[in-house]
């Protein structure tokens, strides 16, 4: 069997894919990862095959304010359907010529599931964040209404079913109907420092701001993140700080009492951890709650309200919007949730829940079956 995947050219996109592709290796079957051009190198470290489908498009409007999330997931689910629209031909030759049994797209990635439809193959949506987010899928069928016209669609494609790793009792009531889906962090190129196997010698707090917000962020990126690394510090605790290298450059020298970790693996990392301060990322929020860590966590736009609200309201953690947190009230969030044991005994909770969820190769074991989708001139499988 042939599982093609398909991602829009963003890490938190890409790496919930991972392990799903390489259970469908180890079962033995053939897989391929599809992305924009300039996205292959990221790609490609993931050790599975790579193919280029598109130029994609610059995802520079994903920097919009944090007020009025509708319009700006609307504004979000463009940039992404430009991607998609502009990959939709490249992908299309890619499933002509290699001729997949099984597309699997994340689900802001929609060239893969068009491309699917065309040629009634079946496809399946790997979801990352909580909420529904309608405006995503609206947005990328305005902007492919003539693709979707010239190949006979009347709208999107439906997935065949919808994998959902987080935790049930964190899902919003859309979610009802999906398919459960371990959550098995993936952690990109990472090395695993050798201070991070001896236990710390007082309570130990890790801050990320994860991929893209450090990407996004404007001019006084440097003076806010230093004035946050220096009211941390004074909590007293182990502050490790897990960022890319690249970004802690710009940010020039950091506080004595700070530990820079770099990329490094936050899965192993989390668990020597009293506490997780991050975006609300999917990526870093899940693998927080699949270690069982506390989270406090600084949302700035779109799933990342969501699956903080979802941690907040399950008790294992507190919510700082980036917006319109300062280094005082994230210290104070940070000094609650390091001295209330309930928010660590709900995480452990959750962390147990994550962990009663079918693996990645029980899920692909199961996926094998899927029939044939219904082709759009009303034949089977090409």
């Amino acid at each position: 069997m042939r599982v093609l995947f398909t991602t829009a050219p963003l890490h938190g996109h890409l790496y919930p894919l991972v392990p799903l592709a390489w259970a469908f290796r180890t079962l033995g079957h053939e897989v391929l990862v599809a992305c924009s051009d300039h996205f292959t190198p990221v790609a490609l470290h993931t050790g599975l095959p790579v193919i280029a489908s598109g130029p994609g498009a610059g995802l520079e409007s994903l920097a919009t304010p944090d007020t009025q999330q509708a319009d700006a997931r609307y504004a979000h689910g463009l940039a992404f359907g430009l991607t998609s629209q502009r990959n939709l031909a490249g992908t299309l030759s890619i499933v002509d010529s290699w001729r997949p049994d099984l597309v699997v797209a994340e689900r802001a990635e929609l060239a893969g599931p068009v491309a699917a439809a065309a040629r009634g193959i079946p496809h399946v949506e790997v979801r990352w964040g909580t909420p529904e987010m309608p405006e995503y899928r609206a947005a990328t069928e305005a902007t492919m209404r003539p693709e979707l016209d010239r190949l006979g669609l009347a709208a999107l494609p439906e997935p065949a079913t919808i994998l959902n790793p987080w935790p049930p009792s964190m899902r919003q009531a859309h979610a009802g109907g999906h398919t459960s889906l371990r959550h098995v962090p993936y952690d990109g190129v990472s090395r695993l420092p050798e201070w991070l196997a001896c236990p710390p010698d007082k309570p130990r707090l890790c801050l990320t701001l994860g991929t893209l917000i450090p990407a996004l962020e404007q001019q006084d990126t440097r003076a806010v993140v230093l004035d946050i690394l220096e009211s941390l510090a004074g909590l007293g605790v182990d502050v490790v700080f897990a960022v890319d290298d690249a970004f802690a450059a710009r940010l020039g020298p950091l506080p004595e009492a700070v530990s820079f970790a770099g990329r490094v693996p936050l899965s192993l990392l989390l668990r020597t951890c009293r506490v997780f301060v991050n975006h609300g990322g999917q990526g870093s929020a899940l693998t927080a709650v699949a270690a069982g860590c506390p989270q406090v966590l600084l949302p700035k736009f779109d799933d990342m309200f969501d699956n903080a609200g979802a941690v907040v309201r399950a008790g294992a953690g507190l919510a700082v919007p980036l917006h319109s947190m300062t280094p005082l009230s994230l210290v104070e969030a940070c000094r609650q949730v390091l001295e209330e044991e309930s928010f660590h005994r709900a995480a452990a909770v959750l962390a147990d829940e994550v962990a009663a969820q079918p693996s990645p190769v029980d899920v692909a074991a199961r996926l094998l079956g899927l029939p044939p989708a219904a082709r759009p001139d009303g034949g089977g499988v090409h």
